[in-house]
């Protein structure tokens, strides 16, 4: 999933991280060894946006357990982190675990070592939540004039599915464009709005002031090339697999759920955190916020569906070496936390 306003300072680094990683082992991982109270579950996210919106919202005061928010860019450092042990629960694209799948050495033959268990996104159409833009001077307006352009993406989420997609869209292979790989879509976005890529694909917001001023105009969005582009939480399946953890994840859940009302109805408050801790402008908090109206959505059957198609069309294009069933990387069972 890609990520919305810049992280704020101070977050840790994905070399700190890892190089920190025995030490933020969390106790009670082991089935039996400590009771929910005594646990903590750290979340990591991809920005500083849902923690500190999190914390005002106060959904998380008097959990049976300790969460603590930490904030890594782009997809590939928070799965290395949450298969690491160093987080608890990865914030992702609902993409990221069939591209993890699809590359893994064995098809995950074994049973998958992550799934997700909670997905959300704004259905609003005025905001895009998944986008490839190009910049307007290039008089591109449609995925088979992108040919020959500087096309800027992330590797391994929705942003490098929607950049997959869009291109498969238009004809084009690697050979007809000027594919530069960004390490997270923060600098993808910046490098468009520098005007120093013609086309982006990645989180709608981030390129949204560029589009409101005519600078750039959308392509493709993730609804058109049918990518649920779901934000999700991914947890470890041994974690999912121990009761006291399962609990913990389970009451997590539930809480988000809650979070996601709150938001909906403290508009007001959530712009000014955008504002005041997240270094907004005025002019983007609004977008912002109406941008991170959301809402749960269950993991079922016809999600899984969506999911496999797009699976399929990564092998098809190439971008994974072999077919895969992707119902494994969906845990069902937590949808009673959304309602």
């Amino acid at each position: 999933m890609a990520a919305s306003p810049s992280p704020a300072a101070g977050r840790l680094s994905r070399r700190t991280l890892l190089a920190a990683t025995g030490a933020l082992l969390l106790p009670g991982l082991g089935a039996g060894r400590a009771g929910a109270a005594d646990a903590s579950l750290k979340v990591g996210y991809q920005d500083s946006t849902l923690p500190e919106l999190a914390r005002a919202s106060g959904v998380f005061e008097g959990a049976p357990y300790k969460v603590e928010w930490v904030v890594l860019p782009g997809p590939a450092a928070q799965l290395t982190a949450t298969y690491s042990k160093a987080i608890d629960l990865a914030h992702l694209g609902d993409t990221s675990l069939i591209i993890e799948q699809g590359r893994s050495a064995d098809g995950w033959a074994g049973g998958p070592p992550l799934q997700i268990i909670a997905g959300w996104r704004n259905l609003d159409a005025r905001y895009p939540r998944i986008v490839t833009a190009v910049r307007t001077r290039t008089g591109a307006k449609t995925a088979a004039e992108l040919k020959g352009l500087k096309w800027g993406f992330n590797f391994g989420g929705l942003n490098y599915v929607q950049y997959l997609l869009a291109r498969r869209a238009g004809g084009l292979t690697t050979a007809d464009i000027d594919p530069i790989q960004f390490g997270d879509g923060n600098a993808a976005a910046t490098a468009f709005n520098a005007d120093h890529v013609d086309v982006y694909s990645g989180l709608g917001a981030l390129v949204g002031e560029a589009v409101e001023k005519g600078q750039a105009r959308i392509v493709l969005t993730s609804d058109d090339l049918d990518i649920p582009a779901l934000g999700v939480f991914a947890a470890r399946t041994d974690a999912i697999a121990d009761p006291t953890r399962r609990a913990v994840l389970q009451d997590f859940v539930g809480r988000l759920a809650r979070y996601f009302a709150w938001y909906a109805d403290n508009l007001d408050a959530a712009e000014r955190i955008y504002i005041d801790r997240v270094k907004q402008s005025p002019a983007r908090a609004r977008y912002y916020v109406e941008f991170g109206k959301a809402r749960l959505r269950p993991i079922d059957a016809e999600l899984i569906r969506r999911e496999q198609k797009i699976a399929d069309a990564l092998l098809e294009a190439g971008a994974i070496p072999r077919a895969i069933d992707v119902s494994s990387e969906f845990n069902t069972t937590f949808n009673a936390a959304v309602n």
